[in-house]
């Protein structure tokens, strides 16, 4: 007896990263062919049919082939549903929650999901045969009715999970051929696989020494084979580790999970808004953006909209237990087999309720050879130092110990300097008390000259783990050099680029940099040049300082207040506004006339203040706001000749584009989810200098206007909605 579908031999399950099912005589010798082979080309490791093998020995192959595949792809024919096998994998791929990218090959979704007779006809016929053999049996022999019948039953059950699997998979994001050409359609297959397997890793930064011991520590606690929901604490001292380990345990499971997220720096985005980690569980996990108005709506919609998923989550640096509480309470929360990994300083954190039976792995200081492999991988970028230079690097290891935060951060400092400088630089860190990391790191501050510096405490106070492409804008306005002093952050180890555009620090590089601000002026925050705080920031406009005109940085959290003349015309330096909910009053014309960016996020559709004038003004973000086209701000907030970005993302209530012909000298124009646009206004046409145009994601927007086609400039445009490209039904 032949199988119909299409697996591949030679390898064990655990091998594979994509199931090919689809029934052979419809498509193995043409587009299977084809399409197995262009994966196989990019590296993608494919199971396939391996027809020579006996029954038995292919069912338990195809069985482990499918439970170790990361993504399953049905290839559906006209014919696919008439094969048993075919519905076979295709419900276990349903029930194992894997990753399903259907392929529509010469049917449409509304074949899959039975709204035609092509499928529908064959699955009668598979409840007809089913029943034909229970008649049949009862007949022969009715003494063996309660053996024999009850097999046949089982095949008449097993028939409504083949329907519920169609139903399911016919509702999923998939891709029909229609009449694309295989090679067209196959490199579009092969690039959106090579994406999901990619996109759940995380990128570990820095140079590595072997975890290899604590990753397979921590894997032995999580037991993934084990059905059961379990929570895994790593607890440290900061700079230890504890993140990176997290990350490789993360990368080594993240293809056994559909569901997977990893927040980082819990304990940083914790402050403000209660339910803003919440929110990002459910977009990362579901890939839904939920309405969620308070804690308590957190707490019960990721309950309920997790409790039947299985989920790899990882909460990095939590430093509360209310934490924990609002985003992974209990097991009872998430699917049989989930993972939560939680990543903390304090150990007592994991440890106050006793009924999440928290598993604990303390992780230990680096021994002595790894201290030094890892010193050697920043100052002489090879495994060990020179022989000339390992009696110095052993004396940098015994006066800053063997935190590799502080190895990592000291080793670039010292990479390409002279002897005599490596040993002026022991004598100061060896004045510093051991424990006392921080000053240790002010090291590699105090050497960057002043733009940098800058660029350092800006990305410490308010851009970790932001894009970097505003903040360039900014310094580039403010004469910092952004290029310059980013390539002397990255070669000092200060801060990382991930994926080429995020800037990520250390939380004790990010404590240092706010440190340093505080050390301003300790006691009055209104004279500090930055403030991130909601409640000092808050308390110093309420205060209506002078000493507010040292403030060139200034964030506030969502607030119902109003500000007027009186608070605000102080701020008369200031560069940088983020601010959430938050409304203006009054006159504020010369107010505003140095800041270089400004963040209104949700602002009030109502606008208060008479005039406001930016004239200095370099990025315009007004996301997720509720205003229209007829928002008073369009004419009363008024921009010189220096804007550059202006970022509407999420306004869900624009429906149209307001006459933008002023802003002549915008590069980039950030539409996303503004899902009732239907019209962008044709004075985009004046926009000479746009290069960046993203409107991904505005479902409604039926046309674009032809004055699109006279921007020279224009390098990007992105326009890929939800399911762009993809078949729903």
């Amino acid at each position: 007896m032949e199988r119909d579908t299409a697996t591949s031999g030679g390898e064990s399950g655990a091998d594979y990263q994509v199931f090919l099912s689809f029934r052979g005589p419809d498509t193995r010798r043409g587009f299977t062919d084809c399409l197995y082979h262009f994966l196989t080309s990019a590296g993608i490791r494919v199971f396939r049919d391996d027809t020579d093998q006996p029954l038995g020995a292919k069912i338990e192959k195809i069985l482990d082939a499918i439970d170790c595949s990361v993504i399953g792809m049905p290839i559906f024919s006209k014919e696919y549903a008439s094969s048993k096998w075919c519905l076979r994998e295709l419900r276990r791929m349903v029930e194992l929650k894997k990753t399903i990218i259907p392929i529509f090959y010469d049917v449409t979704p509304n074949d899959v999901k039975l709204k035609t007779s092509l499928y529908a006809d064959a699955l009668e016929a598979h409840a007809s045969t089913a029943y034909q053999k229970i008649m049949q049996r009862q007949t022969e022999d009715l003494s063996s009715e309660n053996k024999e019948t009850k097999g046949a039953e089982t095949e008449s059950e097993e028939v409504e999970h083949w329907k519920k699997a169609l139903l399911e998979v016919g509702t999923r994001s998939g891709r029909e051929l229609r009449q694309n050409g295989f090679g067209e359609f196959c490199i579009a297959i092969t690039s959106e696989v090579l994406t999901r397997l990619k996109a759940k890793e995380k990128i570990i930064t820095g140079q590595l020494v072997s975890m290899t011991d604590q990753v397979e520590a921590v894997m032995k606690l999580l037991n993934v084979d084990s059905p059961d929901v379990r929570f895994v604490g790593i607890h440290g001292m900061g700079g230890i580790g504890k993140t990176t380990l997290a990350k490789l345990v993360f990368n080594e499971l993240s293809c056994r999970f559909e569901y997977c997220s990893f927040i980082n720096d819990i304990r940083e985005l914790s402050k403000g808004e209660p339910t803003k980690l919440q929110t990002k569980l459910l977009v990362d996990l579901l890939c839904k953006f939920p309405s969620v108005s308070d804690n308590e709506d957190g707490v019960k919609k990721i309950r309920e909209m997790l409790r039947t998923k299985k989920v790899l989550l990882v909460l990095d640096d939590v430093d509360h237990t209310e934490q924990i509480d609002r985003l992974a309470d209990n097991s009872s929360w998430f699917g049989s087999g989930s993972r939560i990994i939680i990543t903390t300083r304090d150990k007592s954190t994991i440890e106050r309720d006793p009924s999440r039976k928290i598993m604990q792995f303390e992780m230990m200081e680096m021994n002595y050879y790894q201290a030094l492999q890892l010193f050697s991988k920043q100052a002489f970028k090879e495994d060990f130092p020179p022989t000339d230079y390992l009696d110095l690097s052993k004396e940098v290891i015994s006066v800053v110990g063997k935190l590799p935060l502080a190895l990592e951060i000291i080793g670039s400092h010292l990479h390409g300097k002279q002897k005599d400088e490596w040993k002026e630089n022991i004598r100061t860190l060896a004045r510093i008390p051991h424990k006392n990391v921080q000053k240790k790191l002010r090291l590699s501050y105090d050497s960057l000259e002043y733009r940098a510096q800058q660029v350092f405490l800006d990305i410490a106070c308010f851009f970790n783990n932001k894009d970097k492409t505003n903040a360039m804008y900014m310094w580039e306005a403010c004469k910092f050099h952004p290029e310059s002093a980013i390539d002397d952050l990255v070669s000092m180890s200060l801060i990382k680029i991930i994926d080429h555009e995020t800037f990520w620090m250390h939380d004790q590089l990010r404590d240092l940099g706010r440190e340093i601000v505080c050390l301003e002026n300790f006691i009055d925050f209104g004279k500090r040049s930055r403030l991130w705080e909601h409640k000092e920031a808050i308390a110093m406009l309420k205060r209506r300082e002078q000493g507010t005109r040292k403030v060139q940085a200034l964030c506030l959290s969502e607030d119902s207040s109003f500000f007027g003349y009186e608070e605000l015309q102080c701020l008369r330096n200031l560069r940088f506004l983020e601010w959430h909910g938050i409304k203006f009053q009054g006159d504020l014309k010369h107010v505003f006339s140095k800041l270089i960016w400004f963040s209104w996020y949700v602002c009030p559709s109502d606008y208060a203040a008479t005039s406001l004038n930016l004239e200095s003004l370099v990025i315009l973000e007004l996301s997720r706001s509720n205003i229209s086209e007829n928002w008073e701000g369009w004419s009363k907030i008024k921009v010189g000749d220096e804007l550059k970005v202006l970022d509407l993302t999420g306004c869900k209530e624009l429906t149209r584009i307001p006459d933008i012909s002023k802003y002549r000298t915008l590069e980039r124009l950030i539409l996303e989810d503004c899902e009732k646009l239907i019209e962008i206004d044709g004075s985009i046409g004046s926009l000479k200098c746009l290069k960046f145009l993203n409107m991904k994601g505005c479902h409604a927007l039926g046309s674009f206007p032809e004055e699109l086609c006279s921007l020279d400039a224009l390098e990007v445009i992105i326009m890929k909605g939800k399911d762009w490209g993809s078949s729903s039904g």
